[in-house]
């Protein structure tokens, strides 16, 4: 029931994103040339393109686990280490790299999306997903974590938990970048149960306190996903959302001031 909540969530998600304004994208590159194409050609190319992205990866995914935890084995590093930190290093290095060219080029509200949109993606469609495809793969109905599991999960969620609160004014400033990679790269030495947990109690009163700091847009924050016209606070009309995300939903104003990028 867990998997199937977020699944929905995800389309609610994607319900609320064809609900808003539509804007031209600037295209460049490969992708203009397919943004040219007429539409029955564009659409079967794009479907066409999905079918096979997905074949390559139904093919290789299992070989490269195997091969990754073989590899592990035999250098003597820990299997869960290899799948935590290099399989999702090596997944989503393209969006980190194509978040840095837009950051680069001064298209910072571009790059922030992007990301946002991917935890989006990786917290309710991903997540929700893996309960069904244990079930389908003659697992049970509930996918049991272990203990080491759990605290992943935690740190994981206490940190979006961060992340969230620190961007829900959708300024993303310097030192909100720099608190965010200090408190990434110390998890790192630690690997301690207890080290670990008290990690997650720091990213929760960072949380707590930049929700304190900005409690003034919690409200809006939250009910923005289920008003047509939302408004900032002071009653100003948002214009349609830049940022797709939960923190940043259709009718926020784009980040301004310093920001990243």
């Amino acid at each position: 029931m867990f998997g199937v909540a977020l699944l929905a969530g995800f389309g609610f998600y994607l319900y609320k994103l064809t609900r808003g304004d539509v804007e031209e994208p600037d295209l460049i590159g490969t992708a203009a040339a397919i943004g040219d194409l007429p539409d029955r050609a564009r659409r079967t190319l794009v479907i066409a393109m999905l079918v096979v992205a997905a074949a390559v990866i139904l093919a290789c995914a299992e070989p490269f686990a195997n091969s990754l935890i073989d590899a592990g084995t035999e250098l003597g590093i820990d299997k869960f280490l290899l799948v935590q930190w290099l399989a999702p290093l090596a997944s989503e290095a393209p969006e980190f790299i194509i978040a840095i060219i837009f950051a680069s080029r001064g298209k910072g509200t571009a790059a922030i999306a992007m990301l946002i949109s991917s935890k989006v993606n990786q917290w309710t469609l991903l997540v929700g997903s893996l309960p069904l495809a244990y079930l389908a793969g003659g697992g049970g109905s509930a996918l049991v974590l272990d203990g080491r599991q759990v605290e992943e999960m935690l740190l994981t969620a206490t940190q979006t938990m961060m992340g969230v609160a620190l961007i829900l004014v959708l300024r993303f400033h310097r030192w909100s970048a720099w608190a965010l990679l200090a408190l990434f790269v110390v998890q790192f030495p630690i690997t301690s149960t207890e080290g670990r947990l008290v990690l997650c109690g720091v990213y929760a009163v960072v949380a707590v306190c930049a929700l304190a700091v900005n409690r003034r847009h919690v409200l809006p924050t939250l009910t923005a996903p289920f008003t047509r016209n939302a408004t900032v606070h002071g009653g100003h009309p948002r214009p349609h959302a830049e940022i797709p995300s939960p923190a940043a939903p259709p009718g926020s104003r784009p980040p301004t001031g310093d920001t990243v990028g």
